[in-house]
């Protein structure tokens, strides 16, 4: 069993950014995964460590870093949904990716794409449409009136 939560501490920040082999963006929240005991009473492991910043029109992921020997956990996935969710409830419309945030072949997997809307041509997601439809997101596929996103 794993959880996920906010760091809430840059002093806490830094020191898991350093166990997980990331570097430390002090200007960033996070979000952590941790493998718990059985009973989920403490911690057991550290897995990995999301950091990102938000303004109200847009969030980026600065870094995802796994621990290592973690980085199939299925907790990694999980740690970028929860911070995607966070950021949604928060009504940020578009959360994107820096390029070296992780592995290229992963962040695709996570679902971020070239966004249309950006003339920057980022890879993001647009919080309203993934929370609307995630498989469909996932997928690639848009409402019938929408236009797709570029892949």
């Amino acid at each position: 069993m794993f959880q996920i939560q906010p760091v809430r501490s840059r002093e806490l920040q830094k020191q898991i950014a350093d166990a997980v082999g990331a570097p430390y963006f002090a200007d960033t929240f996070a979000f952590y995964a941790a493998e718990l005991t059985d009973d989920a009473q403490s911690m057991t492991a550290l897995l990995g460590l999301c950091q990102f910043t938000y303004a109200p029109d847009e969030a980026v992921i600065r870094s995802v870093a796994a621990a290592p020997g973690s980085e199939e956990d299925e907790a990694i996935p999980v740690m970028v949904r929860a911070v995607m969710s966070f950021l949604n409830h928060a009504e940020i419309p578009f959360v994107f990716i820096d390029e070296g945030a992780a592995d290229a072949d992963r962040i695709k997997k996570w679902g971020f794409r070239p966004l249309a809307s950006d003339p920057a041509g980022r890879l993001g997601i647009d919080l309203a449409k993934f929370y609307r439809s995630p498989c469909r997101y996932d997928k690639g596929e848009t409402d019938k009136n929408e236009k797709p996103e570029e892949d």
